[in-house]
Formats: structure tokens, sequence, C-alpha cells
């Protein structure tokens, strides 16, 4: 089956269709080495020719891809963006200092991230709110106002990101509790390892891909996602559970892959949360909840919804 451009729109029924298909393809073994080529390859092949910026949280998943375009003497600097006392923020800095990196970064004050707030509810597609469904919706809005605050910090106008990572190599919490205790996410019951990832690829598109097209389109900017890739999705599903995670590690193919490549170990073997909880910025929400007479998170963006509806 032909390959799904991402920089392409995508409805959520084809890019369905598409996960199916590359579940279906069996008889493939994933290795650490053919896993390495495979995610070198996605790389190099989309570096842009002019230069370009990557989203840098001092994760892994970044790590490795500034990492491999550092190899390859590609012309761009990194973006890492958050507020005060923002982990994501301290080590994007260590590791740009350890490889070389130019880095732009930024602490961002309350008032610019509600502006940023603002800007990414007009964006956005209107939220159809109930029951977990409302937890869905703020990690869109968090996540989104990281990504715009980053992308608007330069005038590169293609970045890298590491998206599509955590699906591939178990890097969720969902997964640990998928080869552990079980439980439910988001009102759904929990499944084993592999089938869990699969499903997670199959919302991707819905989740993050559209969320993340939709804002960087509005500053005339376009992501580059190189985990989302056919032959690296299959080799990646192929991997046994212990190859992925186990009581102590997740992603721990991946971390291998990132020694190897001479990633330091504070990006290689740090446990990343998500955007919004490594740049502060779920916390700086919880703040101007406060600041503006909300006890819950929910009610503030419902104010700030309203007020776009004005």
């Amino acid at each position: 089956m032909p390959k799904l451009e991402i920089k392409d729109t995508i409805s959520d029924s084809n890019w369905i269709k598409h996960i199916e298909s590359l579940q279906n393809i069996k008889d493939v073994v994933g290795t650490k080495q053919n896993l390495a080529r495979a995610l070198k390859k996605s790389i190099i092949n989309d570096l842009p020719k002019e230069p370009f910026g990557i989203l840098l949280s001092g994760g892994v998943d970044s790590s490795i891809i500034a990492k491999i375009c550092k190899d390859d003497n590609a012309s761009f600097r990194c973006f890492c963006v958050g507020i005060e006392g923002s982990e994501d923020l301290k080590v994007a800095k260590e590791i740009a200092i350890l490889l070389d990196l130019e880095l732009v970064s930024k602490e961002f004050e309350l008032d610019e991230i509600e502006q940023l707030l603002m800007k990414v509810i007009d964006i956005l597609p209107r939220p159809i709110i109930h029951d977990d469904n409302y937890i869905e919706y703020m990690v869109k809005v968090s996540v989104s106002a990281v990504l715009l605050a980053a992308i608007s910090l330069g005038d590169e106008k293609i970045f890298f990101s590491g998206i599509g990572a955590e699906e591939l190599f178990a890097g969720y919490q969902r997964h640990v509790k998928s080869v552990g205790e079980g439980g439910t996410w988001r009102g759904m019951d929990i499944k084993g390892l592999e089938e869990e990832s699969w499903e997670g690829l199959k919302r991707l598109n819905n989740l993050v891909i559209s969320r993340d097209k939709l804002i960087s389109e509005s500053v005339a900017k376009e992501i580059i996602s190189p985990y989302i890739d056919d032959k690296l999705i299959v080799l990646a599903m192929s991997l046994s559970t212990d190859e992925k995670i186990d009581s102590t590690t997740n992603k721990k193919i991946l971390r291998e892959i990132a020694d190897d490549l001479g990633v330091p170990k504070e990006a290689s073997a740090r446990k990343k949360k998500g955007a919004q909880y490594g740049s502060n910025f779920d916390k700086a929400i919880t703040k101007l909840a406060k600041k503006n007479g909300f006890k819950l998170k929910k009610r503030y963006l419902d104010s700030l919804i309203a007020k776009k509806r004005i």
C-alpha cells in the first residue's frame, strides 16, 4: 500500500485503514540494527534543503533526531519552551551543551501562556465536551500551546518532531499498565501491549497528527515526524514486549539505539513526561485557573472558550 504523507490532510478513516494494512504485514522481524537504519533513513530522506528546526524536549525521541541530524552536518537549530522550573528546559540546555547544538529557548510568563491558550482555542475545532472527553481536549490545548510557542520562536518554516515514538516503543503510562495491573484509560479497558499499541496508532491522526497540522499551518509552518514512517512502524510493532518495556524501563530498544548513537545518558535514560508536564504549561494553566477564580482547569478553559464565542 502506498505510503500516506502526513503533511497532507488525512481523514481518520483513511488513516485507520492504512494502519490496519501495516498491521496485516507479517514475517517481519525488528532488530536494533534494522530499526536504527530505518530511523536514520526516515530522518535523512526528509532533511530540508533550507535551515530547519528540531523540537528538542531533552527526551530520548527528540535527542536521537538531533544527534542524527548533527552527525549528518545538517543546518538546524533546536527549540524548547517552558515556564520557570521546567524540566524540559533544564535538560534540553544540558543536551545542547553536550552535543554542541544551537538551542533557542524561552521561559514564558503566565500572561503569555494565556494568550497562547486563546490562540490555540481559536485554531482547534470547537470541542463537544462530555465525560472523559474533556481530558482529551485539555491535553490537545496544553500540548498545542507548547507547540505553538516553540515554532513561533524562530523564522524556520520546517520543524522535526518526535511524535509517534511513544506508541511504537511503549512510552505511555497505559503501556506500563498493559503489561502490569491493567485498568482503564479515558474510560476504556486497557488491552495487552500489542493490541494497545496498534489501537494507539489508529488514534494518532485524530489525537496528534491533525492537531499538530492545524497549529503549524496557522503560522505557515510544517511539522515532519520521522517516527511515523511505514517501515519503522512495521519493524517496531514486530518487537516482543520485553524488547520494549519491563518493570523498570520503557522504550528499552530505543534507549539502546540512542546509546549506540552517542546520545548523552541525560536524554537516553530520561523518563520523559508529556510536553504539557515537562514544560510546566499544565502547571501554568492550574495557576491561571486559580488566578481567574476557578477551582478546576476545565472551568477556566470553558471561560476562555466562551470569550472566543463572543
